[in-house]
């Protein structure tokens, strides 16, 4: 089965190649990492385990090949995803009964009136379209992208860049879906105008005559939509609990969001600078000291700051930290959480040569109320306790999914966290070989229990595009 959509992917892009276009192109990327050895130690509250030392690949180690159709102010994009084991299980498309998918992203877009207005529409895989910049260490901001394979990859989008404003673009667009047929359906409850109007997502960008620019969004609500079944099931209801419901799964917010950038690259010699702020809400509730119920809107928020300079030819340093409070409820009932995460890399190229020497470094800490701010995934891994922060596995106790200590839980907890990361890498003309050591410490603790974990691993990474 697997390798039927393979012939029919690798066809499909074929056809698209031969279509009548000025440019055709193909790219082709292979990213994987290979665990020469891995081991995890735990004491949870006096009582000591551990993992056996064990080798293996990452699993999400990834294939994709990618063809792109240019012609005049025509783009098409189309795009095919393969996991390390060969397999398409990263993508799950509902509005196709659930099934996996290798296409990951199948979109075009088209200008107007020179290039003034562009027009977004299809399948697309963590984009932004560049309103949203990654961070200098940490990447990926908590902020969630305007098409993504976990909140609903599929968008249709006006882009307007009038000449009168020189720098300003402004962005709108709904997530709809191709459900048999075409535009939008009265039998698909979530493709209707109803609830369309409130998954609406708003973005603008202003660059400044210095090339700093400002960047801010804004969305409503946030939805589930065209996603698998499996990744639904994190959703909260309004009391905090995680249940799955068919019936309102495209059309119940999780929540909603606004955020706004300060982007200076260049700000000073050889300085790059961004500055992010990141606010979401959703619908709770609590109960009253007379046992009644009472909703609210709990807040969270994320204020992360990002530099980079190159030091010399040779060395670049790069800090980040993000510091995120979500308030009474917002992660699950009656719990509150207080995380900070700050992360260094520095980096020198031996002179004369294609080879890189590295360390990057991490400490996070962490409070909450009830010992249930994080629950730990099949990785063993401590993540924020709530699908409306889960976009990418944002907010952790260790990095790149490292085992982590567990919480016990029914009181006030406090988290600490280290990472340490030594590397080398050579770069080749068209990718790169990494070899590393990552060691990561965890503690959860209160005043009756501590328990901590130790964990190592050593990663063998490859990237090659073509």
């Amino acid at each position: 089965m697997k390798l039927n959509k393979f012939i029919f992917g690798a066809a499909a892009l074929a056809l698209c190649s031969g279509a009548f276009a000025q440019t055709v192109t193909f790219h082709s990327g292979i990213d994987y990492t290979i665990w020469g050895l891995s081991q995890a130690r735990y004491d949870n509250d006096g009582t000591t385990e551990k993992t056996d030392a064990s080798a293996g690949y990452d699993p999400d180690g990834k294939m994709t090949v990618d063809v792109g159709v240019r012609a005049a102010s025509f783009e098409f994009n189309l795009g095919l995803y393969f996991n390390a084991d060969g397999g398409d299980e990263e993508f799950f498309d509902y509005s196709d009964g659930g099934k996996g998918t290798p296409f990951y992203k199948g979109n075009m877009k088209v200008g107007f009136l020179n290039d003034q207005i562009q027009l977004y529409t299809g399948k697309f895989h963590d984009f932004n379209a560049g309103y949203i910049a990654n961070g200098a260490v940490l990447g990926t901001q908590y902020i969630t992208n305007l098409a993504d394979k976990n909140y609903g990859p599929y968008l249709t989008a006006l882009e307007i860049a009038p000449q009168k404003v020189s720098g300003l673009k402004l962005f709108a667009g709904l997530p709809i879906l191709p459900i048999r047929g075409n535009g939008i359906q009265t039998d698909w409850e979530g493709n209707q105008w109803k609830y369309l109007g409130k998954k609406i997502k708003l973005a603008a960008t202003y660059q400044l005559p210095t090339g700093m620019s400002i960047n801010a969004g804004f969305r409503p609500g946030t939805y589930y939509d065209g996603v698998d079944r499996g990744t639904m099931a994190i959703a909260t209801d309004d009391s905090g609990s995680t249940t799955f419901n068919e019936k309102t799964a495209f059309t119940k917010s999780m929540f909603g969001e606004g955020f706004v950038q300060f982007v200076a690259p260049g700000i000073a010699d050889k300085i790059n600078l961004v500055a992010s702020y990141d606010v979401r809400w959703r619908k709770a509730e609590y109960q009253t000291v007379n046992n009644t119920t009472k909703e609210h809107r709990p807040l969270a928020h994320m204020v992360g700051l990002s530099g980079e300079v190159a030091l010399t030819d040779e060395i670049t340093l790069a800090a980040e930290d993000r510091l995120f409070y979500a308030g009474d409820d917002y992660i699950v009932a009656n719990e509150k959480l207080m995380y900070d995460i700050l992360a260094l890399n520095g980096e020198y190229a031996l002179p004369g040569t294609q080879c890189r020497f590295g360390l990057g470094l991490a400490g996070i800490f962490a409070s909450d109320a009830m010992g249930k701010g994080f629950a730990l995934n099949s990785k063993g891994n401590a993540r924020v306790n709530n699908g409306a922060y889960a976009t990418h596995g944002d907010i952790t106790l260790a990095l790149n999914d490292m085992a982590t200590a567990k919480a016990n839980g029914g009181e006030a907890t406090k988290y600490m966290g280290s990472y340490a990361k030594p590397y080398f890498k050579y770069n080749f003309s068209n990718g790169d070989l990494i070899i590393a050591c990552e060691l990561a410490f965890t503690k959860a603790y209160t005043s009756n229990y501590t328990n901590t974990c130790f964990a190592y691993r050593v990663p063998i990474g490859v990237k090659f595009n073509f």
